[in-house]
Order: C-alpha cells, then structure tokens, then sequence
C-alpha cells in the first residue's frame, strides 16, 4: 500500500520538527545528511517524503509544497526518479543496496531539481552496508540530500550520527492522535480517546489498528477486569484470565496498559469524574472508586506496572501474570472484608 504524502505542514504532532526543517528550506541552508529519529507511527518516513516533495515541487507555496504538480504526484505515487527510498531487503539493509545507490549518485538529477535518498531503519544496516553508507555521507553529491530514519542515535555508528543533523520526533500527544482517529476513521471521541492512550504516542499504529475489532477485544478485556472484583468467582478464574492474556501475546502490552488505565479511572473518578477516559463503563468505574481506597487503587496499578516490567525482562510472563493477578483480588478481599474503604 502506497504511503500516504502530505505538505510539511500537515504533518500531524511535529510542529517543532516542521519549523526547524521549514526554516531551513526559507533560508537555504537544508543539510545534505539529517538523521530522523523517533518510534514507529510518529512521522519520519512521512515527513521525509514530504520534504522531498517541498524541494521539488514545480508550483511551490512558499516553501511547502503545492501537492497538485506533476513533481509532487510522482513523489506521492513513489516513481519520482530523485527521489530513492531505501528499505530494508527482509531483516537488513545491505551492502549491495548501498552499492547500487553509490552508482546511482555518480549521475546529476534526472529532472534537474535536488535529489533526496531516504533510508529507512536505518538501524538495520549492517556492518557492510553502514561504512558503505559512510563514505556517501563524508562527499555528499551536490544538489543530494540523504535522510536516516532509525528509532535512537545509538543503533547508528557514531560517525554516522556525527555526519547528520539530528532531529527527534517526538511522541505524539493522545489529543491529536484522537483527532485523527475521529476524523478518518469515525470514532466516537470517547472510543478515540482511548485507542489514541493505548497507541503510546504513535499516531501510525493508531491508524493501523482494525477499529471495531479493537472496539469488541477491549469490551470483553474490560469486563472481565472488572470480574476480578467479584468474590463468588473462584480464583481459578483468575488464573484461566492471566492465562488468555499470556497467550495473546501480540496484544499483552495492550491489554496491561489497559488495566493500569482501568484503575486510573477509578482514581480519577474519586477526584475529577469528568476525566474518567472508558466512560462506557461509568457506573462499574464508580463502584470500584466507592470500594477501594487511593493507596489500594495505586497498588493496582503499580501491580499491572510490575507485571509489564517483569515481562520486559524476559520473566515467565504466565508467572508475572498470575502474580498481578493475586494482587488485583487481594484488595477487594480485604475491603470486602471490612467494608467500603474511604479517601
């Protein structure tokens, strides 16, 4: 599928890395080399190509681009001849696909503008391939700009990053992430809300997510966290739920900053009910806030938080989930116990 191509200034949640790069195209000072570093999803790739349509649009506004000039459909359509992206060929980008690009850059632009070479995951690169990359970077062609993308200066050589102007995207805010999702894909701004929390600041695997399905997956997720309440379920159950998630592997990161934004909400409904973000289960919400004192509902989440660490480290994550899972119920034992706790 074709990546989608915007002007620079549309570039959603980048406004301080659009205007380094927007003055430097006023003041015609664009480095030759710049790293764009970042997550997945927060607009490298797509602001890369955006800047190559800018520097060789025909009908340029200002020094954004017009989008509508043969120059520009060709950048947006990928068949731009100065305009080469390089991705990885499966796992790694290779000597041979540097070698080709360093022949390629012996000739002058083919339509007479700049030419721009995206190498994308640039992390990828092997040994080869990056000291080949490395000689391009240290006589740059004139009228030749070179883009790395790659998520951290340190999966680069140094001598690389030291020959790049590095700019960092950063994540993107869940507000206009939510905007996004409202405005493509129809979301109600409560459903919006949520999907943008979990997308981490990437506005790129917010898209991608299969909305409804989504939608449906977290539904059940909700109702059965909300289950670990119930005293009559015997603990098995607990244990047949930490099972479900372990086994759903790609989406466990998912379903634990689900659970921690759970019992979020029913911290903020305590104090500022009107922030409480999975409104759809208010009433559950404000039950679990009744029952539970501030101390415990942070323990449950610092419960979730540990499992999601433990699990980063490569512990048995069957083993962190049944461990979350005992201190998740063991507060609503006691207070059960006892009655309703208060603030």
């Amino acid at each position: 599928m074709a990546q989608q191509v915007m002007p620079l200034e549309s570039i959603v949640g980048q406004a301080r890395v659009i205007g380094i790069l927007t003055r430097m195209l006023r003041n015609h000072r664009l480095a030759h080399a710049l790293l764009f570093t970042g997550m997945d999803g927060v607009g490298r790739q797509t602001t890369a190509k955006a800047l190559a349509m800018a520097l060789n649009c025909l009908n340029p506004v200002g020094v954004s681009a017009c989008t509508q000039c043969s120059s520009c459909r060709k950048v947006a359509g990928g068949n731009h001849p100065d305009v080469i992206v390089v991705n990885p060929s499966g796992a790694f980008i290779k000597i041979d696909q540097v070698r080709s690009l360093r022949k390629h850059l012996r000739f002058a632009p083919i339509e007479g503008g700049r030419r721009m070479i995206i190498i994308n995951d640039g992390q990828t690169m092997k040994a080869e391939a990056a000291n080949a990359l490395l000689k391009i970077l240290e006589e740059p062609p004139n009228d030749t700009h070179i883009i790395v993308t790659a998520p951290e200066t340190a999966d680069l050589l140094p001598t690389i990053v030291s020959r790049c102007q590095h700019i960092a995207f950063r994540p993107i805010a869940p507000a206009e992430i939510a905007e996004v999702l409202v405005a493509s894909k129809g979301l109600d701004p409560d459903a919006a809300t949520t999907l943008s929390l979990l997308a981490g600041g990437s506005l790129g695997r917010a898209l991608a997510a299969d909305a409804e399905q989504w939608m449906t997956w977290r539904k059940d997720l909700l109702e059965r966290v909300h289950s670990i309440s119930d005293s009559t379920k015997p603990t098995a159950a607990l244990f047949d739920f930490a099972q479900a998630l372990a086994r759903d592997k790609d989406r466990l990161e998912d379903a634990l900053g689900m659970i921690m934004m759970w019992f979020r909400d029913a911290l903020m409904c305590k104090f500022v009910p009107e922030k409480v973000l999975n409104r759809d289960f208010l009433k559950e919400i404000q039950a679990l806030s009744e029952e539970l004192s501030v101390d415990e509902l942070l323990q449950k989440m610092a419960a979730a938080f540990a499992a999601q660490r433990a699990i980063f480290r490569n512990v048995n994550s069957r083993l962190a989930l049944d461990v979350m899972m005992m201190r998740l119920r063991s507060g609503h034992l006691a207070s059960q116990g006892s009655g309703a706790k208060t603030v």
